[in-house]
């Protein structure tokens, strides 16, 4: 589902994707920091090393995803400290050439060691998208790409535009938030390398420790929302400044620029706060959503008499959907397929089977009187049920005889394959 993978995208890169704009801004805005080059290698070489993981990953059986994440966890960790420390020394003027030197290896380790643990999750899952489908022509592997898409073009939009807006803040500001969100990382960095040593059992299972672990496991969000939380300071920050700021200039023109400018860097701090809002929605109101259940009620099987099933018009003609279940038998076992009926107007029933070309068996549920695919959850035009295409049922032949609906037990038989 589109919604599944938004998720995954969101939560999987949101921690990386704030502290990394917030680590840009300090470095392109330092004149003398030189670590432009310095970040463009640390991202391009943990690019690599997540493509060299995803590769293996993906052709052979011995590349182990936590020893990987603490090869490159460990490095980022270890130089992430003392980054902190040596952070405010970038806009000093009389920094020498060894310590800017400690500084940009410094941003280059922290980088390579964030992207390359963030990367290997958006490499691979492209290739889950049609895991358990005969054919990627259908309408869930496109929701699956979409929700891809749309994860990664919200993470990307709202880093950049934090990073415009970090840009603009006074240095004690841009500091302190960027400190913040790389201690958050940091804490995240070290909870997870201790649940993997705790799983693979290297270190002492110490009380404290395991309960730390499973306090993170149960609130994981929380290191996102402290990031998000960051993000609206920073923009609110940078608008009150806007704010409080009056135009000025020697001309006219000057004037009219800098109004320009105001109001362009306003929309940034508005963006920010819109990526985040969205990011929250997804991981609070898009997670408990797609972690609901539909509860069905079981489907009433009607006995057959001779070779039809007879079901009275007046069970059925209420507007809602029935489902009903016949019980075929092949070989040794018996499959139960289900079929679903509902009154579409006053003179035509939609009829087919509880299942789609598109969703296979997953069925249909009613939702505020209308008919909803329980796996992709796309609303079904019920004038079309009964019709071949898209998300519809499969249909199913009956008759109307008399007050009856009748349905051949033939013709359920014979779709008991997709059952």
């Amino acid at each position: 589902m589109m919604l599944e993978y938004l998720i995954k995208i969101t939560i999987n890169t949101f921690y990386m994707a704030i502290p990394v704009a917030l680590l840009l801004a300090i470095v392109y805005t330092a004149d003398n920091s030189g670590g432009k080059r310095y970040v463009s290698l640390g991202f391009f070489l943990g690019l690599a090393s997540a493509f060299i993981y995803a590769v293996l990953k993906r052709n052979t059986g011995w590349a182990i995803r936590e020893y990987y994440d603490l090869g490159v966890l460990i490095p980022s960790l270890v130089t992430g400290v003392p980054l902190i420390a040596a952070m405010p020394l970038v806009f000093s003027e009389k920094m020498g050439r060894r310590y800017q030197m400690a500084l940009r290896a410094l941003i280059f380790c922290v980088l390579a060691g964030g992207t390359a643990y963030c990367a290997p999750n958006i490499m691979l899952y492209p290739f889950e998208f049609a895991v358990g489908m005969d054919t990627i022509f259908n309408t869930e592997f496109m929701f699956r790409v979409i929700g891809y898409a749309i994860g990664l073009l919200l993470i990307y939009l709202t880093g950049f535009a934090l990073y415009r807006v970090a840009s603009h803040l006074r240095r004690g500001a841009l500091l302190a938030a960027w400190g913040a969100s790389h201690l958050t990382l940091l804490a995240f960095e070290v909870l997870t390398i201790a649940q993997i040593l705790l799983g693979r059992n290297l270190i002492p299972r110490y009380r404290w420790l395991t309960k730390s672990v499973i306090w993170m496991l149960t609130h994981v969000n929380l290191f996102v929302y402290i990031l998000m939380t960051l993000s609206v300071v920073s923009a609110v920050l940078l608008y009150a400044r806007l704010k409080a700021t009056k135009p000025f200039g020697e001309n006219p023109a000057q004037v009219r620029r800098m109004k320009y400018t105001a109001r362009r860097q306003a929309r940034f701090c508005a963006s920010v706060v819109l990526g985040v809002i969205i990011s929250l929605l997804t991981v609070t109101v898009g997670v408990t959503y797609s972690n609901r259940r539909v509860e069905l009620s079981p489907p009433v099987e009607f006995p057959a008499v001779g070779d039809s099933i007879v079901i009275p018009l007046e069970r059925v003609s209420d507007g809602n959907l029935h489902r009903f279940v016949h019980k075929v038998q092949r070989g040794s076992s018996t499959v139960d397929v289900r079929y679903i009926v509902i009154k579409k107007n006053d003179t035509a029933y939609g009829v087919g089977l509880d299942a789609c070309d598109v969703c296979g068996p997953s069925g249909y549920y009613q939702r505020k009187g209308q008919v909803v695919c329980i796996l992709c959850d796309v609303v079904m035009n019920t004038s079309t049920i009964g019709l071949l295409g898209g998300c519809n049922p499969v249909p199913l032949k009956f008759s109307i005889d008399g007050g009856n609906l009748v349905i051949r037990t033939a013709d359920l038989a014979e779709e008991a394959r997709r059952f």
